[in-house]
This record gives C-alpha cells, sequence and structure tokens, in this order.
C-alpha cells in the first residue's frame, strides 16, 4: 500500500508544478504583450502627454482633444494630467522618485493582471472584460466583480447603462449646477464622452459642421463601437481647438434683432474710485446716443460683482454678480481678478432668462473710457464672416516667454502667432464668442492667481492675457487693430489725437511740466478721485492752462499743440457729462436712514418674538 502510495504520489505532483509553471509563463507573456503593446488606456495616457510636447513625426491630427474648455486648464483626473510648468515655479520630481505622470502610467500598463485575476473570481468573459476595461477605472472593476455569479449580473447592467451614457449624462447635466451646466454645454460639437455606436453616427450626422477635434470627443467609446463607427471627416474650412464656437447660435434671443446694434456691457466692483469712472463714462454714453448713429447703441449694462448694491444702483442698469473676492467691497489688490467669473454668471444668466441680452453685438468696456461719438457701423452679426474687434494694446505681448511656454504645456494645439495682443476691454463681439471665450478666460485667470511666479512676471495685465488665450484656442473672428485705425479707443496722453477711434481710454495719467523743473504744475490722473462723497457729487475736472512751447510730460516727451488739444477734448467731454448728472447726496442719505429703519425694525420683532417664546 505505502509503496503503491509512494509511486502514484509524485506523478501528480509533477503535473500541477507544470501546469503552475505553464500559468506562470502565460501570465508572463500576457503582460509582456500588454506591456509592449498597451492598452487603450496607456494608449491615451502617452497621447495626452505627447501633446505637451508636441505631435509625433508624422502626425496629421490634434494629438489631444479637450472634452470642455475647462479642462483645457483644469484637467479632470489625474491621468490626464498635464506635466508640471518649471517655468511657472512648480518643481519636477527630485532625484529618485517616480513623477504622479509617470506612476498613473505604470499603474495603468500593469492594470491587466490585476483585470485578469478579478475576471477569473467572477467568471466574467473576455469581451465582457474588454468592454469594462474601457468603459470603467480599475476600481469599479474590482468592486463589480467581487460578488461572483451576482456581480456578473451587476456588471451586464453597468456596461448597458454606460453604452446608454447620452441619456445618464443628460440627466446628470440636469440636476447639476449652473456652472456645471455651462460647463457642459461648452463641451466640443455639444457631444458626451461616451456613446455607442449608434449614438455616434447620430452625433455625426446631426452635427456636420463639427471638426475632427470635436468628433475625437467620443474617445471612450466600447470596442465594438470604435470598429464599426469611424468618426466624420474633419472639416478644413474650421480650425482651431473649439471650432464648434463657429457653428452656435449668435445669440439665445430667439427672435432675431437688427445685426448691427451693439449692447454694451462693463464691469465694476462698485467702489468709489470705479463709480466715479463709471458715473462719468455713462454720461457720455447718452450723450452719443443721441447723435446720429447713436440708435445702435440700445442697451448698457453694469456688470457688478460685490456682495451688495451700491450707490448707483438706480441711475446704472446693473447685474449684480455674486464676487469671488467679497474683500473686495472695501479694498482689495487686484478686483479685476472677479471679471471674467462676472461675466460668466451674466452668460449664464442670459441663457436662462435671453431677455437680458438687447443686441446681437456685445461691446466690452471699462469704467475710464469717455465716448466721443458713436460706434461706426459693424455690420451684421448673423453674417460669421463680419469680424468682431478688439484693440492692440503695445503693453500686451504674447511672444514673451512664459505665454509660449503656457501655451506649449497646456494649450500646445493653440497657435502662438494668433494671440492677439488685446484683452477682453474694449472687445466688440458676438454673444456667441463671449460664451465660448469666457470659461478659459475665466479658468486661466484663477490658474494665474494662484501661481505667484506668473502673477509676477505677467503683474496687472494678466488677466488681459488670460482672455487673448482663450480668443486664440477657440479662433474666434475679432480684429485686433491698435490707433490710429482702431475704432474703438485713443488713449492719451500716449496717443496724440482721437483718430479713428470713438472713445477716450485714460489709463494714464497727464502731467505738465517744464524742462528742468522737477515739479509738475497740472496733474490729471484718475488716481486723484477716490473719495466716497466724489461718487455721489461728481467733481469738475480741471482744464488744463493754455498751451506753449516747451511743456513736456512726466516721461520728457514734448506736449504738442495737438496733444494738448487732445487732452483737453476728452476734459471737456466728461465735464459735460458731469454737469447733466445728478447729485445723489440726499438720494442715498435717505435710502440709507430707510435701510436702518427697517433693520431696527426687523431686530425689534425678533427681540419681541423671542422675549414672548421664552416667557411661554
Amino acid at each position: 500500500m505505502k509503496s503503491g502510495v509512494r509511486g502514484i504520489g509524485p506523478a501528480p505532483r509533477r503535473s500541477s508544478y507544470a501546469t503552475f509553471l505553464t500559468i506562470i509563463c502565460f501570465c508572463v507573456g500576457l503582460l509582456g504583450g500588454y506591456l509592449l503593446l498597451g492598452s487603450p488606456r496607456t494608449a491615451y495616457h502617452v497621447g495626452s502627454s505627447g501633446a505637451v510636447g508636441g505631435r509625433k513625426e508624422g502626425s496629421t491630427g490634434s494629438s489631444k482633444a479637450w472634452n470642455t474648455r475647462r479642462e483645457l486648464f483644469s484637467p479632470k483626473t489625474r491621468a490626464e494630467e498635464l506635466p508640471r510648468n518649471v517655468v511657472l515655479g512648480e518643481k519636477p520630481p527630485a532625484k529618485g522618485e517616480v513623477s504622479k505622470e509617470m506612476a498613473a502610467a505604470l499603474k495603468q500598463q500593469q492594470s491587466d493582471k490585476s483585470e485578469h485575476a478579478a475576471a477569473g473570481k467572477g467568471g466574467v468573459t473576455q469581451e465582457m472584460a474588454a468592454a469594462l476595461k474601457q468603459q470603467q477605472s480599475d476600481k469599479s472593476e474590482h468592486a463589480a466583480v467581487a460578488g461572483g455569479q451576482d456581480s456578473q449580473r451587476k456588471e451586464k447592467e453597468a456596461l448597458m447603462k454606460a453604452q446608454q451614457s447620452d441619456k445618464s449624462e443628460h440627466k446628470a447635466a440636469v440636476g447639476g449646477t449652473a456652472r456645471q451646466e455651462q460647463a457642459k454645454t461648452a463641451v466640443a460639437g455639444g457631444t458626451t464622452t461616451t456613446t455607442t455606436a449608434a449614438a455616434a453616427t447620430a452625433t455625426a450626422a446631426t452635427l456636420s459642421n463639427t471638426t475632427a477635434a470635436a468628433a475625437s470627443t467620443t474617445t471612450t467609446t466600447t470596442a465594438a463601437a470604435a470598429a464599426s463607427a469611424p468618426p466624420p471627416p474633419p472639416r478644413q474650412s474650421i480650425k482651431g481647438v473649439f471650432p464648434d464656437a463657429n457653428t452656435w447660435p449668435i445669440t439665445p434671443v430667439k427672435e432675431k434683432m437688427p445685426g448691427n446694434t451693439i449692447h454694451t456691457l462693463f464691469t465694476s466692483n462698485g467702489s468709489p474710485y470705479q463709480n466715479i469712472q463709471a458715473r462719468v463714462m455713462v454720461g457720455t454714453y447718452n450723450i452719443v446716443r443721441k447723435m446720429p448713429g447713436g440708435e445702435r447703441l440700445v442697451a448698457l449694462t453694469r456688470i457688478l460683482h460685490r456682495s451688495t448694491p451700491d450707490e448707483v444702483m438706480d441711475e446704472i442698469p446693473t447685474f449684480l454678480a455674486k464676487p469671488l473676492q467679497p474683500e473686495c467691497d472695501k479694498w482689495c489688490w487686484f478686483p479685476v481678478a472677479d471679471r471674467a467669473n462676472a461675466v460668466q454668471q451674466w452668460i449664464d444668466a442670459a441663457e436662462k432668462d435671453p431677455s437680458l441680452v438687447k443686441a446681437p453685438w456685445l461691446l466690452m468696456l471699462e469704467t475710464d473710457y469717455v465716448w466721443m461719438k458713436p460706434l461706426p457701423d459693424p455690420g451684421n452679426a448673423y453674417d460669421r464672416s463680419v469680424p468682431g474687434w478688439s484693440f492692440a494694446f503695445d503693453y500686451i505681448a504674447p511672444s514673451i516667454p512664459i505665454i509660449q511656454q503656457l501655451l506649449q504645456e497646456r494649450c500646445p494645439d493653440c497657435d502662438a502667432s494668433t494671440v492677439p495682443n488685446s484683452g477682453p476691454a474694449p472687445v466688440l463681439a458676438r454673444f456667441s464668442d463671449f460664451k465660448a471665450a469666457t470659461p478659459i478666460w475665466e479658468e486661466l485667470s484663477k490658474w494665474i492667481e494662484t501661481h505667484e511666479d506668473a502673477k509676477k512676471m505677467l503683474g496687472w495685465v494678466r488677466e488681459m492675457y488670460a482672455w487673448d488665450i482663450a480668443v486664440a484656442a477657440n479662433k474666434l473672428n475679432i480684429r485686433n487693430q491698435g490707433p490710429p485705425v482702431t475704432p474703438l479707443i485713443s488713449q492719451p496722453p500716449h496717443d496724440r489725437a482721437l483718430g479713428n477711434a470713438s472713445m477716450y481710454h485714460y489709463t494714464w495719467g497727464t502731467l505738465y511740466k517744464r524742462p528742468g523743473v522737477e515739479k509738475e504744475f497740472w496733474i490729471f490722473d484718475k488716481r486723484s478721485y477716490t473719495a466716497y462723497e466724489h461718487q455721489l457729487k461728481l467733481p469738475t475736472f480741471p482744464l488744463p492752462p493754455e498751451w506753449t512751447e516747451g511743456i513736456v510730460l512726466q516721461d520728457g516727451l514734448p506736449v504738442t499743440r495737438e496733444l494738448h488739444d487732445t487732452v483737453v477734448d476728452m476734459l471737456k467731454r466728461m465735464n459735460e457729462a458731469v454737469a447733466q448728472l445728478p447729485d445723489l447726496t440726499e438720494a442715498v442719505k435717505k435710502q440709507k436712514e430707510a435701510a436702518a429703519a427697517a433693520a431696527a425694525a426687523k431686530t425689534a420683532t425678533t427681540t419681541t418674538t423671542t422675549t414672548a417664546v421664552a416667557a411661554t
């Protein structure tokens, strides 16, 4: 018996050992092939990383299809995160460390082994595992197979749910916040990121004007869908990262408005400094509306990013936006950081209530403008070949290294040569243009604010660069021109005449001096007007003395007769507006007294109620 047992025993052990070795070799071979060829997710990661450094040799298409405009500067997952921006102060991994990007790639490359083990435990077929591998994360796959035969049923349900994601994602969007809804409408071509073959085909038929960049957003389809539904052909006539903006409705208003009418917008934080300028600007706006051509200026709206209403709410039509920096109600370093977010809030509100939009052209301004004449006829906004307008600032330089590096790492498909040297004001553009550009403008403005090196390098005009990149990323049809040909603004004393412009912009102070004399003998500087009482009763702006030879500016350049007349022309128009504007001192005083009385009455009522309850 013992001999027979010994004779029989070794054979099964040798068979088990051989089987074990066979399984190990199979797994190693499978893993080696997987590492060599790469999974769909690994390929996607490599494609994403390749987009940062540029396209591969011989590549003809975009290396990365961004799903949303916000994702361009705020990647949603660590696997899709772009390399660190060393130029902007972020340090690379120390020697001996593995970067997060490499760790993510290694995790993806080794996923086959864990997925194979999970599939063996749950009895999932190879076809099901292949589909789940593309549509679900490693974590969800592991959780799905953990329950044996019951988990197989759940996995099939999960697969069916993933294949019907158009419907589920739509429901999720409806249930989200207004900000999420707006961000999802910015998805290229309006497509979702996971579709079935039928959905992809229907989307291609419906969105025939969508480019290859927009079509490539359906990158996470199942293997069968990917094989049976080729992407729609690219349209070479529309190029850019987000060219779908060129197919959006011009305005949310269904009724067609006169194509050459203009709705003026400007932003403010409601400080006395900006309210003084805003009242003067609106006053000059009302003057030119009475001139020939002024009938095209059909509406004006102030976008106020402030916690509470301010003193001029009743005089200036105002949209109240929630500020990112409530402290700016009193004082803060950089209130302009709230501008993009405030404009986005107005856009969101206008899409819900289209009556907020009064014209197909939107003209974005700042408070320190002086209207001299109506804008010339901009053309028909409903004709997409008609360009908008922006102003070329000579102190904005998109060619500086930090902007070039930012484009290379954050928007490799952006053409650096198309980034304008403008800013968000003054800009004449369609509602659809602002809707396309503002998410990137907002997100990049936030990004710059959180990177100290970027803030120092770009200074007080940093959010202007954010707007410029947004314009380039969307390939917006906006003509960028400087003085004297621009129809928008002239900036004395830098510009010596109005030229073709319709407005003055007094961003610089004007100081008159005598050669060899240190102290100036006349000054006009907007920074001198910050008093609370001046926003209620506007002061008269003093004119310079009569022009004579030998007057120089603060930088030593001569004050020509032409420049002197330009400065006088601007100040006279400002004083003309001041003469027509009311003194708000008494009105605001009564409002504050009424508000204080209402607050006291409310407090008294609350106290009485509390006392009665306590007594009971």
